[in-house]
Parts: structure tokens; sequence; C-alpha cells
């Protein structure tokens, strides 16, 4: 080939990728799990999945892994390592594989369910329990063995705001009847958990009194907190 052929084969092979139509964007519902832990919502936006990969929110993410983040412009710092973030919406949000990565867990994929699960340690530099670790541990405390823990799709909406009220009606619907619904969710450096798993006493027992039957269920989460979980098991 000729030094001006290849010349014009390069041309054109610029021209098309220049000129190419770029691949939409698709978003879709994901949901994903802390063990047995559910996230459910969070301060600034809920994960999804858009184009085989799984966004999350930087804050919550690098809270829940017990990950040391930085954000400056379009990147993340973690460890040390910088990640690019993307824009859904009107919120920045980072791939979670990379994060779960560095902080020394693992990931399974349920592609069906479209349910990301994370498994390990507590995080970075913090073994004796932190992010979704500790909040798996103050669940754990509660539970009996035997419950039949719900892993499946989850869709979540969330009522509206009212002015002095300091919870937010979260309501989870799931694919199978459900038995018992905890939230647990964290807003400064305290945990609060609302629902079935709540150790009420004479004085001042537990207003809730159980999901009804059906696939949905309600309850109050802090309308601050930075990430909600929940603890659901069916019938």
């Amino acid at each position: 080939m000729t030094a001006r052929r290849c010349f014009a084969v390069l041309a054109l092979a610029l021209w098309g990728a220049a000129h190419a139509t770029p691949l939409p964007l698709t978003n879709a519902p994901v949901v994903v799990r802390f063990e047995n832990l559910a996230w459910v919502n969070a301060l600034t936006a809920l994960p999804t999945l858009q184009n085989g990969r799984v966004l999350v929110p930087p804050a919550e993410a690098c809270d829940l892994l017990a990950l040391t983040c930085t954000t400056r412009g379009m990147t993340l710092t973690a460890a040390g390592q910088p990640i690019i973030l993307t824009r859904v919406g009107g919120a920045l949000m980072t791939p979670l594989a990379p994060l779960v990565q560095l902080a020394g867990q693992r990931i399974g994929w349920n592609p069906g369910a479209r349910v990301a699960t994370i498994y390990g340690g507590a995080g970075t530099g913090n073994p004796g329990g932190a992010g979704w670790r500790s909040a798996l541990n103050e669940i754990t405390a509660r539970t009996t063995p035997g419950a039949k823990i719900y892993a499946g799709p989850i869709s979540v909406s969330t009522g509206p705001r009212q002015s002095g009220v300091p919870t937010v009606p979260l309501t989870l619907s799931t694919q199978q009847p459900l038995n018992e619904l905890t939230l647990i969710s964290k807003a400064g450096n305290s945990l609060t958990i609302t629902g079935s798993l709540v150790t009420g006493t004479v004085d001042v027992p537990n207003p809730f009194i159980g999901c009804p039957p059906g696939q949905s269920c309600t309850l109050p989460t802090r309308r601050d907190a930075l990430w909600t979980l929940a603890y659901v098991t069916v019938r």
C-alpha cells in the first residue's frame, strides 16, 4: 500500500469514528445488596444499571465500603486510585466494581434479577466493622437463625416529605409475600433502626405492627440519612 493510499484509508477511518452514531445510554433499575442487606435509599441517588455497569453515588458508596474518597471535578480518588465519574441525571455516579475491589471485598452478579451482592470484609483499615458491616452486625445481633431472607428484585418508592417531620415513608415491593422488614440508616455518625427487629418495652412498645399480607411494606426512614439498608424476610 502506498503512503498516499494509507493516508486516505486512515483519514476515512478517523472520519467514520468522528461521525459514528454514539450508543444510547440505557439505564435500568438494579438492586445492590451487602450480604443480607439491600440498599434501598440514599441521600443523593440510588444505584442504577447503565449499559452493563452498576453505577452508585460516590459519597454513599465510599461510606458503605468504609473507603476514604475524595472528589475533584469528574474524578474520584479512592485508596490512591483515580476513577472517572459519570453524570446520571443531576447526580454524579461512580462504577461500583472498582470501589469494591479497592475495599478488598467481592461482588457477585445475578443478571436475571439484576442484583449485585457484595461480600467480604469491613473495608480498608476498618477491621472492627465499619460501613455496611457495622449495619449488618447490628441486624445480625437481633435476628434468629432460619429466617427466609429475600434476595430478589426490590422496587422502592418514597413518600412525600412533610415540613417539620424528620422521617419519610419508604415503601418496598418484592416478588414474594413479605414477612418482616427492618430498615437501618446512617445519619451523621449514628445508625437508626426501624421496623420488625426493634426491641420495644412495656412503656415504649415498637410502633411497627408488622407488614400486611402481600408483597409491599412501608416504614419510615430518616430523611437526612446518607444511606438506608433493608433486611427483608419472606413467608
